[in-house]
């Protein structure tokens, strides 16, 4: 029954698509993790034009993004996490063509202070996210808070690009030899803030979610002792407690996919949840600073994602380990890649070579042209790796 939902939804997309734009051929179909929807949406119309090649996303979640590449329902699939399970197919390799942050998004009205974004440690999220913290004038909230912060500023500069068939100027980080970007230098800044006694009502992804395993591997690996479960596509797996305990009845929420958590945070005063930052911005939520292992406030953002992932290593199925004990100072610790799911032997040779086509697309450009979506432009040794992967699609 998913398989025939999946296939009539990819149908009809794929029909929408030669309605709206009848020049071009719905060459290719993917879906999966709603983490990479925001810049596959934006650069759809860029690739058609450049290319004359066409393709359909289906935003689902990284489990639809895995049980799709896995019964061949779609040309490429996205998880946001590895997908290494015994169903996925023998020639499937992950591309981590695509890097941003996950931000923690909030609705507090009553917040006073000179601070305009709350800042807040891993520690004192987990003890939020886990329902040890409950009201937003916790003292642990307050002492992340109200004293001296340090934010990096990273160096930026303008590339020309092509959009929408005109040369234009966008910013993007600037960024050593190697890839790393370079802070120019750190602010520091005496924050008084005074929070509301308002009770914390947290959202999650009740659906399989990548961005709920991004979340919580963090959650655990950083903030140990009091995330004490592992991280988990399934937020109710990870969650250190009986999450259905009465005491959190209306309390903690779940919703599918990063649109309908953020939206009900945007309607729901106190609210707290975990999505990609575009969508924090679609619904004019404010993201919070996450304080690092060098106690530096880092804004969800491409820099910080960069600077996090620099320190990452390789491994040969394309999915890379993260290093949480990073102790670069403008490391962001929840940022991530998300996982293009490819064939390096497809049946059809040509639905390979336009396989290779779009994922070359999406490293070389897509970033660049859309600097506004917060995701990382990959340079430096994850491009070359990334370039690697792509030469074994076929």
């Amino acid at each position: 029954m998913v398989r025939k939902f999946l296939m009539k939804i990819s149908l009809v997309a794929a029909l929408f698509s030669l309605v709206a734009a009848p020049a071009y051929a719905v060459n290719l179909v993917g879906g999966g993790a709603t983490f990479a929807n925001p810049i596959l949406d934006a650069c759809k119309a860029e690739y058609a034009r450049e290319t004359g090649d066409n393709y359909v996303y289906n935003s689902l979640g990284s489990g639809a993004g895995r049980s799709g590449i896995d019964k061949g329902d779609f040309d490429f699939g996205w998880s946001d996490t590895p997908h290494l399970g015994a169903t996925a197919p023998k020639t499937m390799i992950h591309l981590p063509v695509v890097a941003a942050p996950v931000a923690i998004i909030y609705n507090v009205p009553g917040i006073k202070g000179n601070a305009s974004q709350i800042t807040l440690s891993p520690n004192t999220i987990a003890k939020i996210f886990s329902r040890q913290i409950t009201k937003w004038n916790d003292p642990a909230i307050k002492a992340d808070n109200n004293r001296v912060i340090s934010t990096p500023v990273f160096a930026t500069e303008r590339v020309r690009v092509m959009v929408d068939g005109k040369s234009t100027m966008q910013i993007v980080t600037r960024k050593d030899k190697n890839g790393n970007p370079i802070v120019s230098r750190y602010t520091k800044k005496r924050e008084s803030v005074q929070f509301p006694n308002t009770e914390i009502v947290v959202v999650y992804r009740n659906d399989s979610s990548g961005t709920s395993g991004i979340f919580t591997n963090m959650l655990r690996a950083v903030a140990g002792s009091v995330w004490t479960k592992s991280g988990n596509n399934d937020f109710t797996a990870s969650f250190p407690g009986n999450i259905n305990d009465i005491k959190n009845l209306g309390k903690i929420q779940g919703a599918k996919g990063s649109e309908l958590t953020t939206a009900l945070v945007a309607k729901t005063p106190g609210a707290i949840t975990y999505a990609e930052k575009d969508y924090a911005n679609k619904v004019k939520l404010p993201v919070a600073k996450v304080l690092n292992n060098m106690d530096i406030a880092v804004q969800p953002g491409a820099a910080g994602v960069s600077a996090f992932l620099g320190s990452a290593k390789f491994n040969d199925n394309g999915t890379l380990t993260l290093d949480y004990a990073t102790k670069n100072p403008g490391a962001y610790l929840l940022g991530s890649t998300s996982y293009a799911l490819v064939l390096t032997n497809y049946p059809d040779k040509a639905k390979g070579a336009a396989v290779k086509k779009l994922m070359t697309y999406i490293l070389d450009n897509c970033a660049k042209k859309f600097p506004e979506t917060e995701f990382a432009v990959i340079d430096g040794a994850l491009y070359d790796f990334n370039k690697k992967l792509i030469a074994r699609i076929g």
